[in-house]
């Protein structure tokens, strides 16, 4: 494969360095030198170009994305052919892929899956509304750009649906290839929704569902057996997102959400928390069954195996001798019942131990002690060690030889004292106390935090402030009130950090931040780096730039699309005044702009864009 780092593309499109090599194309890290900002540049590979196939496949990718206009679609922005280097111009965004994301983290935060999920389902939406299949989806395709968007990328294997997406072939990574597309090579939007599904299990659990050592096994295993409970792997994956996971992966693709607009739905409703309509039942033609493995240790319950009794060991004699020990034992019995009788009843035995019936229940303490006497008290006490309804002793205590008839009196633990905690916010740190302690509480850990709305010294927040009763003894936490942070918003940031850092703060940053309402070198505002701060606690100071403007460029005669681009890189609101529609943006050409090039503008200006 070709280097193409250090050359011009067009003489326009400056080759700074590799982002990333594909199997039909690198992309690299370009400057746009006539519109003076960073795009990526795919170029498709030498060996590759020269065949009609594979450029036509690769350029289809560019038409795919200009028809195709979203939020969460990386945009394209040009195309073309330089000494036979094929290439298209895109949207650069810098950041991470959810592959590495996964790799990084294993299973996501269900917020997490939810913000990515709507963002991919929101673009294939628009894709297939269009009449397109991606055909590609897998989580390297997946973009997270540093400033929080999602993009959706590598629409190189793209088709209409109007044309025959019956390639004969295998395309796409096999991990996450529907089974009709392994089977027939037939790639429609229920096929997308079979990737997105793979890459929802992976989201839930950090793994894909089918692992192997060769792409062949990956494959089999996609077409012969299902998908499982993403909560085999991660009991705490959310139940809803695992039941559309489920759904999404029915190998019968018309079991499946029909498209991705279908699919987002489902995702709406759980974020707004509604029950996801049911999935079509699961089919049984896949076999359930576990077969345990037989081990040492296993225990297996074995029949006769088939042996008459006749041919049982000893089989003649075992008649007989059962006859036999059932006449000693009877014989036994009748003589130990009759010793039995005399010692328990007038004998020594007529003193019996009182049995330990701790922790038992009444009904089974009762039933115990009946062998001893009927005579039985109930008394409850409060008790932190046992539940309620626990026996938590006896009177006479366990172990004590006591004749039978004897009272015995079974105490029951009534559970924890409850009792209300006091109000104490509002008051000072030595009235707070005499409170709690008066209430059968203690108090328990006291710290101090800056409060805007209580002065110094006073209670603002305590445990079981809520109106709920705690057990005796509980002990009771404390905040208390370091007064407001000083305000320095408006200082100079020198002033600004000393009277901070005189009130117990620590500055670790000064970050400075355009404004139009707060002069150069002033503070704008103070940023916690936790939600509660105290004295030693770190904070960063946002210093003001002044207003932040830009220079006009010289946008006419550029695409709409391209122009509008770089005016909103820029910061610029754009209005378009255009009878063309959105779906020509890419290839028709800026007629006027309503400010000057070379103009110093505010960011946030508006700038207005015909094109007649």
């Amino acid at each position: 494969m070709s280097n193409l780092v250090g050359t011009t593309l067009s003489s326009r499109y400056e080759i700074k360095e590799i982002i990333a090599r594909g199997g039909m194309a690198t992309v690299y890290l370009a400057k746009d030198l006539r519109l003076v900002r960073e795009v990526a540049v795919k170029i498709i590979h030498p060996h590759l170009s020269e065949d009609p196939v594979f450029r036509d496949k690769f350029f289809r990718e560019a038409r795919m994305l200009a028809k195709v206009n979203h939020a969460n679609l990386v945009n394209i922005f040009d195309q073309g052919d330089d000494n036979g280097n094929a290439f298209i111009v895109l949207e650069l965004v810098q950041g991470i892929t959810l592959r590495d994301a996964i790799k990084d983290l294993g299973a996501l935060h269900t917020t997490q899956v939810l913000q990515l999920s709507k963002a991919m389902l929101s673009a294939l939406a628009q894709a297939h509304s269009s009449g397109v299949v991606h055909r590609d989806l897998k989580p390297e395709n997946v973009l997270l750009s540093d400033d929080g968007r999602i993009k959706v990328t590598d629409f190189g294997l793209a088709r209409e649906l109007s044309a025959n997406t019956d390639t004969g072939s295998l395309v796409g990574t096999v991990a996450y290839l529907a089974p009709e597309v392994i089977r027939r090579g037939k790639a429609e939007t229920p096929s997308d929704i079979y990737s997105f599904g793979i890459m929802l299990f992976e989201m839930l659990t950090g793994q894909q569902p089918f692992r192997g050592d060769d792409a062949i096994q990956i494959a089999f295993m996609h077409t012969s057996e299902r998908v499982a409970s993403a909560k085999t792997l991660n009991p705490r994956a959310d139940d809803s997102l695992d039941q559309l996971m489920l759904w999404c992966t029915e190998p019968n693709p018309e079991n499946r959400p029909a498209d991705a607009s279908r699919a987002l739905i489902e995702i709406e409703k759980i974020l707004r928390s509604e029950p996801i309509d049911s999935a079509p039942a699961r089919s049984e033609n896949l076999s359930e069954t576990m077969v345990l493995p037989r081990d040492a240790n296993f225990t297996e319950v074995l029949g006769d195996i088939g042996l008459e009794e006749e041919e049982l060991p000893f089989a003649k004699h075992s008649s007989r001798l059962v006859f036999a020990r059932w006449i000693v034992a009877s014989v036994l019995a009748l003589a130990l019942g009759s010793f039995g009788g005399w010692y328990y009843g007038a004998g020594p035995g007529a003193l019996i131990a009182v049995p330990n019936l701790s922790d038992k229940s009444v009904s089974l303490a009762s039933t115990e002690i009946d062998a001893i006497t009927k005579d039985v008290v109930i008394r409850e006490e409060f008790s932190s060690a046992f539940a309620k309804g626990q026996v938590i002793g006896t009177e006479p205590v366990a172990g004590i030889l006591v004749p039978k008839g004897t009272q015995i009196v079974l105490v029951v633990s009534k559970g924890k004292e409850l009792v209300q905690v006091p109000k104490v916010i509002g008051v000072d740190l030595v009235t707070a106390t005499a409170k709690i302690i008066g209430a059968k509480l203690v108090v328990g850990k006291v710290t101090q935090w800056f409060n805007s709305e209580y002065p110094i010294g006073v209670v603002y927040e305590n445990s079981g402030s809520d109106g709920t009763k705690l057990p005796v003894s509980s002990g009771i936490d404390l905040k208390v009130s370091l007064g407001a942070i000083p305000v320095v918003a408006g200082l100079q940031t020198e002033i600004a950090k000393a009277a901070l850092e005189a009130a117990g703060l620590t500055v670790r940053a000064i970050e400075k931040k355009y404004s139009t309402t707060v002069a150069k070198g002033q503070i704008i505002s103070v940023v916690p780096d936790e939600e509660e701060v105290g004295k030693g606690s770190s904070i960063k100071l946002v210093e003001s730039l002044g207003p932040q403007t830009v220079t006009m460029p010289a946008v006419k005669g550029e695409t709409i699309l391209a122009a509008k681009g770089l005016l909103e890189s820029l910061g610029l609101r754009v209005v378009i005044d255009t009878s063309w529609l959105s779906k020509d943006y890419g290839i028709k050409k800026v007629t006027g702009v309503s400010e000057t090039a070379g103009t110093t503008l505010l960011v946030g200006q508006s700038v207005t864009i015909r094109s007649r």
